[in-house]
């Protein structure tokens, strides 16, 4: 059984615990999110599911940090104020567990603002002349692993979600 890293105090939801357990979410070791990005585990259609306009999802590997730790590491220059419609969120309370891949500088997030123990997924959506917003795209994990069709935490090979059509 898989260790599950968090560098927060947020708790993970348990599906998100057992997916990481049964080594079907992305741990520490890989995939990461560039090898994702080249050899993608979720299928096209059951993103778009999520956002109709993405193809590609890149699940975070753990330790899952907040926006406002991304935030401060600084590495992305100024996005967070210029891009990341931080007056919609808690920085300190929205884990980072994927994006839509290289480039698309549009995070997933658990929202624990909105609720504490059962968050919903965000996602920031770019709109016209960069006025971004964060959109909900699953009511909590257990809809997103849904919609995405992850399983309920039986471990099974990473690349089932595909074979299987899902």
């Amino acid at each position: 059984m898989r260790r599950v890293e968090s560098i927060t105090e947020l708790p993970l939801p348990p599906r998100l615990k057992r997916l990481l357990a049964a080594g079907i979410w992305p741990s520490a070791t890989g995939p990461s999110m560039t090898a994702q990005q080249l050899h993608p585990t979720i299928a096209a259609d059951r993103v778009r599911r999520f956002a109709a306009e993405e193809s590609l999802i890149c699940l975070q590997p753990p330790p899952f940090p907040t926006v406002a730790q991304e935030k401060a590491a600084g590495g992305a220059g100024d996005f967070w104020e210029r891009f990341g419609a931080l007056d919609q969120i808690v920085p300190e309370k929205a884990l980072i567990i994927g994006d839509f891949g290289l480039g698309s500088d549009a995070p997933v997030i658990l929202d624990f603002n909105r609720h504490p123990i059962n968050p919903p997924v965000l996602r920031l959506r770019w709109g016209p002349d960069r006025q971004n917003d964060w959109v909900q795209g699953a009511r909590d994990f257990d809809e997103f692993a849904e919609i995405l069709g992850l399983p309920g935490g039986v471990a099974q090979p990473a690349n089932a979600v595909d074979r299987a059509g899902l």
